[in-house]
């Protein structure tokens, strides 16, 4: 475990220490004893409580009847998020009860713990997905121009490959209802040729397809002329 290679870690580096200064030491023996003690009562009660969390996902995951309603399951994930939030499997559990109140259609409350879980942990590999469910909880509640800076700062920021296609696949839907088809059909490609064997890749290709006849028509060049009048020919003989 992390907490005992810390604690190992730290012996070795204090034992020098130790063997110089053996007599002034001695005297700090107990407290030395009850430090170590409280140490690991803290570490085992921090894998306790990970092994908790884990066994109170399982749970959840098996009481849960076939035709439970996202209400209840985001009731049951966010119990967890709320008791074991310091855990993998409690993170894991805000993110699948934010998802649920999405599912329910209680956006508002969804963007809520998105972004908690985002502002608990910035650097979970899991945050940029957190982002993604704000950006689409903003579209949701009509907020469209929120939702598309959302939609853009995962674009630019979040360096998962899968979030930022399907960042870029919603903001290119949010182009097409503003009409801005240029932008629309630009992200559409890039979808499509970064996804060519996936379903959003063809989704996004047939798209990109039919934006074509909305496109402006590309201006044709107009050959220089000299300024000369032109010449005229005598056909008649």
């Amino acid at each position: 475990m992390e907490s005992q290679d810390t604690a190992t870690d730290f012996f070795f580096r204090l034992w020098p220490q130790i063997e110089a200064n053996k007599n002034r030491i001695a005297t700090g023996a107990v407290i030395v004893v009850f430090a170590v003690a409280v140490f690991s009562f803290i570490s085992w009660r921090h894998e306790q409580n990970q092994v908790e969390a884990g066994e109170a996902m399982t749970g959840v995951l098996m009481s849960l009847p076939p035709n439970a309603g996202p209400a209840q399951i985001a009731g049951d994930y966010l119990a967890i998020a709320d008791e074991h939030g310091n855990t993998p499997a409690g993170e894991r559990a805000l993110l699948q009860g934010a998802a649920a109140k999405f599912t329910e259609g209680k956006f508002a409350d969804a963007q809520i713990y998105f972004q908690q879980f985002i502002d608990k942990h910035p650097d979970n590999e899991f945050s940029g997905l957190a982002t993604l469910g704000v950006a689409k909880c903003l579209e949701a509640q009509g907020k469209v121009n929120e939702a598309a800076g959302e939609f853009q700062h995962i674009i630019n920021d979040i360096p998962d490959p899968q979030t930022v296609t399907s960042a870029k696949f919603a903001l290119a839907e949010i182009d097409v209802q503003e009409e801005h088809y240029a932008d629309a059909e630009r992200l559409f490609q890039e979808v499509a040729q970064g996804n060519p064997y996936s379903a959003i890749g063809s989704e996004a290709a047939q798209n990109a397809f039919e934006l074509k006849p909305k496109l402006p028509a590309p201006q044709s060049a107009v050959p220089a002329t000299s300024g000369l009048p032109a010449a005229k020919f005598n056909l008649s003989h």
